[in-house]
């Protein structure tokens, strides 16, 4: 009895080529039903780029500048933390347990 290795293998190959063609045919199909693409949970989400010191209603520049405008930016690092603070406190001052190791690191190497 010969062994055929060419026809088991195009019998695989075949087998593998059926099914993954009726599992793209039906993501494609499902994704004519739900619409072009997947639309990102992130999508429409802006930003609040406002300055997070009190009171101040300027245009922060961004996340790498812990939210602060360029006016607050020169004051210095403790008053920056505290207002950082003040703000995630919901302006109800500053509160020992609520702040960053970095920052409290910071205010170390600092004094």
């Amino acid at each position: 009895m010969p062994f055929h290795f060419d026809q088991i293998f195009n019998q695989i190959a075949e087998l593998i080529a059926e099914r993954a063609a009726t599992k793209i045919n039906e993501s494609v199909q499902r994704g004519m039903r739900e619409g072009a693409h997947a639309v990102s949970a992130l999508k429409g989400r802006k930003l609040d780029m406002r300055c997070h010191y009190p009171g101040c209603k300027n245009r922060s520049k961004g996340p790498r500048f812990r939210f602060m405008c360029e006016q607050h930016l020169k004051l210095p690092k403790r008053e920056q933390i505290v207002a950082l603070e003040t703000w995630r406190n919901g302006g109800k001052g500053r509160k020992r347990n609520r702040s960053i190791p970095r920052q409290r690191r910071a205010l170390r190497l600092a004094d």
